[in-house]
């Protein structure tokens, strides 16, 4: 018995040599691992700050063209209130035009009989036509001739 217990002890001794090494052999290739991912892990982090440095700049940028976007908006706004206004003048401006034309209508037509009559003979007797120094001629439209001659 003492036999197979010092076969046994060098069994496990064996076993327990086997499992040390290879315990350090998986120690070592965990810490290859480890290495590995921390040049991993480094190379990641610089490829982040990167990214994190190009993303920054282009907030930067937006928050530029957000700023120039707002201003043409408020450009823009002024502007249309200002072609509002042009257009609502323009509006009241007509308006007016059109009440004076109307005026200046009803004005030419309210002449009197005597004013439209008088524009009308000027208007058939031509300047060409030698007027007579006589003005009680019978040619004349309005004879108060009795008709002795």
């Amino acid at each position: 018995m003492k036999q197979k217990q010092a076969e046994n002890v060098a069994m496990l001794k064996q076993k327990l040599i086997y499992y040390q090494s290879e315990l350090s052999r998986c120690k070592a290739k965990l810490q290859q691992y480890e290495k590995n991912d921390m040049v991993s892990l480094v190379k990641e982090n610089e490829y982040l700050k990167e990214e994190l440095e190009a993303l920054t700049n282009r907030l930067h940028e937006a928050k530029a063209e957000n700023v120039l976007l707002k201003e043409l908006a408020f450009q823009s706004e002024e502007r249309y209130k200002q072609l509002k206004q042009v257009k609502k003048e323009k509006e009241e401006l007509e308006r007016r035009l059109a009440e004076l034309k109307k005026q200046v209508e009803e004005e030419t037509n309210s002449d009197s009989w005597f004013i439209r009559t008088l524009k009308q003979q000027n208007a058939i007797v031509s300047p060409s036509v030698p007027i007579d120094p006589n003005p009680h001629s019978a040619s004349s439209s309005f004879s108060f001739d009795d008709g002795d001659e």
